[in-house]
Order: structure tokens, then C-alpha cells, then sequence
């Protein structure tokens, strides 16, 4: 398990304060590691977690359904009441928790995240910390790297399985069904996935859901996932032909793959964002953005896009994107890179073909 504690003692470094409350599901899994289930989704008996900075611990203030997996984080941790006979409101009670905890001193939060009930225990004035931990979030630590590409190797998974089931006749939501489970057996467990998958005149559209729309011989589909693992997010997507698709959408495929290996030998320290969102609009004609960084959210800084003011830095994590929409059909190619201190690493592995 990574120790997550150094990304604690920098952000105080960083922010100049005593201590840090952090609200955003993404940060307190920086922070901590801890993540909520996203697959059980909200439960009426606990909110958003909150990590708390100070000194050199770190304290998690969560309900006691969810002490078990924060304490094992090496955490200290602070629990609310959760699931029982009483009436819930893990609300009120959160802020109880945080007010326990005696906070003293230079203090930073995330405004906007952090409800007014508990931002009104911390007084004033208080540094708003999420420039900054945007900042120090962009740049991966080797830990880090290790989670994304273990995440990465889910969305390869699922790609392969997409490949491997698509026939004429099935229907897009029977084909996820496929996806899907080739990214669970994968993990060994239920995954929290973000996903395109769509096929024929949908992929016009850029992506989807999968619906109840039947493949044809000749179809395309999009397949965009963006699996979660223990935290760390993935994005990778594959356009997969259906029997032998028209000429001009071959070629229009050649030229995403072409774009996407530019893009890739184009990363080195020192680049521009928006110089390699520019490389890549050159060559290609897309609506979104030619690319971003992930981690613990599946967007994160840098963007690829063409008013990015970011630098490319060593170990920040980034998926490009090329594609091009023309109707009545859409194509697009993305891998995840690693910029490393003379280029980058590819840390996607699943196929390219059509």
C-alpha cells in the first residue's frame, strides 16, 4: 500500500499553514487513500469523508461504517454514528466530530466543498488550499504511477473484452455486460467505471451509454472506459470495427493513430499544454479537448487544451485523445503517457487496430 503520508507534509509545506481540513473526495484519497464505494453509491447514513492535516498526523473523520477500511490506511480516525436505530444525520454529526478535534492555528480548507456548517468552526481567516493542491496533485509520485497503471491495465482489459465479444446482432448494452466483466475479473471486484460505448451513426455523437441499438456488419463502436481502482483512475479508448467498415473511415482511423503517436513523441519537461493541443488540432478536426491529466479524478490538470497555461512536468499523467466526428460515424484513439524526464512512458497497453 503506498504511503501517502509525504502528499500530507507537502501540502502543508506548500499552503504555509498548521493545519488542513480537505472536503473533496479526491483530496482526502490523496491525502489518505481512502475512497468511498462508488458502486453502492450515497448512503443515507454517512457524507463525504474529511481528512484532517496537522502536524504529522493524519486524522479521518468518517461514519463507523467506515472505520474498519480508514483505520487500516494508518490513519487516525475520528467516526460519527452510522448505520442503527436512531435517525440519521451524518450531517450534523460530522461537524460535531470535526468541532472534537480542538482545531488551532493557521488554517486552509476547500471552500465549496466544505459545508458552511463545518467551514463555520474553523473561523477566519482561512486559506483557500485548492490552487495549490491542484498543483502538487498534477505531479504523480512513483506510488501513485503504480496505482494509475494498475488502473490502466483494467481499461486495457475491458477494451480486450470489447473486442473479443463484439458481434452483428448484439446489442450495445449485452456487449458492456462483456466490458464490464472483463474489467471486474480484472480487479477481482466491482469497479466504479465511466464509460462511452456506443456504435454506427451514435459514434457521430462523440460517446454515450450503451443502449439497446443492435450492431451491424460494417459498424464501428467507440469503447471509452475510465476505470476506478482503490482510488486511481484510468481512461483509455479503442475504436473496434464490426466486419469490414467503409474506406474513408479506415483512413479517418489511420489518421487518429498517426495523430495520437505525434502527440505521444511530441511529450517531453517544459512542453506547453497548449503547444500540444495545437500538434494535435493540426492534424486532426475534434470538438474536445486533445487531451488531460488523471489520478484521483479521472479529469485533472493538466488539460491538453488550446488556453492551458500548464507546463508539462516528470510524473504527471496524461490520456490523449484524437478523433475526428464527420457523420455518419466518429473515431477516436487515446492511450495514457507518463512524462518522464526525456519524453514519456505509455503506460497503456491494449490494441490500437481497427
Amino acid at each position: 500500500m503506498p504511503d501517502l503520508r509525504s502528499n500530507a507534509e507537502r501540502a502543508l509545506e506548500a499552503l504555509g499553514v498548521d493545519v488542513l481540513v480537505a472536503a473533496a473526495p479526491s483530496t482526502v484519497t490523496w491525502l489518505t487513500g481512502f475512497h468511498d464505494d462508488l458502486v453502492w453509491g450515497p448512503a443515507p447514513f454517512q457524507v463525504g469523508p474529511l481528512a484532517v492535516v496537522r502536524g504529522g498526523e493524519r486524522t479521518l473523520i468518517v461514519s463507523s461504517d467506515q472505520e474498519a477500511d480508514a483505520a487500516a490506511l494508518g490513519c487516525a480516525v475520528v467516526t460519527y454514528p452510522g448505520f442503527g436505530l436512531d435517525d440519521p444525520d451524518p450531517a450534523g454529526r460530522q461537524v460535531e466530530a470535526l468541532r472534537r478535534l480542538g482545531l488551532s492555528g493557521r488554517v486552509a480548507s476547500e471552500p465549496g466543498v466544505l459545508s458552511a456548517a463545518a467551514a463555520a468552526i474553523l473561523g477566519e481567516p482561512v486559506v483557500d488550499a485548492r490552487p495549490e493542491l491542484l498543483r502538487l496533485q498534477a505531479v504523480k509520485s512513483a506510488d501513485e504511477v503504480e496505482r494509475i497503471r494498475a488502473a490502466v491495465r483494467l481499461a486495457d482489459a475491458g477494451i480486450a473484452a470489447c473486442r473479443a465479444a463484439a458481434t452483428a446482432g448484439m446489442r450495445e448494452i449485452d456487449l458492456w455486460a462483456e466490458v464490464l466483466g472483463g474489467i471486474e475479473r480484472a480487479a477481482g471486484s466491482r469497479t466504479p467505471v465511466l464509460a462511452d460505448l456506443v456504435s454506427g451513426a451514435r459514434t457521430e455523437g462523440i460517446g454515450g451509454p450503451p443502449g439497446e441499438r443492435a450492431l451491424e456488419d460494417g459498424d464501428v463502436i467507440l469503447c471509452d472506459l475510465s476505470p476506478r481502482l482503490r482510488g486511481w483512475w484510468a481512461d483509455s479508448c479503442a475504436t473496434i470495427a464490426v466486419g469490414q467498415p467503409p474506406p474513408e473511415l479506415c483512413r479517418a482511423h489511420e489518421r487518429a493513430v498517426q495523430t495520437l503517436d505525434a502527440l505521444l513523441d511530441a511529450i517531453r519537461p517544459g512542453l506547453k499544454a497548449s503547444e500540444l493541443d495545437a500538434l494535435g488540432r493540426a492534424r486532426m478536426d475534434y470538438p474536445h479537448h486533445t487531451g488531460h491529466g488523471l489520478g484521483v479524478t479521472p479529469h485533472q490538470f493538466p488539460r491538453i487544451v488550446p488556453a492551458s497555461a500548464w507546463t508539462l512536468e516528470p510524473g504527471m499523467v496524461i490520456a490523449l485523445e484524437p478523433g475526428t466526428y464527420p457523420g455518419p460515424w466518429g473515431v477516436r484513439v487515446e492511450r495514457v503517457a507518463l512524462v518522464t524526464e526525456d519524453g514519456c512512458e505509455v503506460l497503456s497497453g491494449h490494441s490500437l487496430d481497427l
